[in-house]
């Protein structure tokens, strides 16, 4: 079977740790974030791609099967983290 950067199907279960992560994230960084002087928006933006990021790699690397290759691995990771990172942007600074 090949390996795909992209994986055929994503699961309710991979849905919800996505969305338990970046809850989580979002109540435990955003306010730690702001304490240390950063502005609301880039605090919300930073805990939001942060916890994204982790959340992703999770359902990519962990739940949505393991992956044997480690450039699919390498490729996984940084779609996750690329994809977190400027969607968080948008929702942060763009779509206000």
């Amino acid at each position: 079977m090949t390996e795909t950067v992209i994986p055929k199907r994503i699961g309710f279960k991979s849905v919800f740790v996505l969305l338990a992560s970046l809850s989580i994230g979002m109540l435990l960084l955003s306010k730690p974030l702001m304490d240390i002087g950063l502005t609301k928006d880039w605090s919300i933006f930073l805990a939001s791609a942060t916890s994204a990021a982790v959340g992703l790699i999770l359902v990519l690397l962990k739940i949505e099967g393991p992956i044997e290759n480690p450039a699919v691995k390498r490729k996984r990771m940084m779609l996750a983290i690329i994809l977190s990172v400027v969607l968080s942007f948008v929702l942060a600074f763009v779509a206000k």
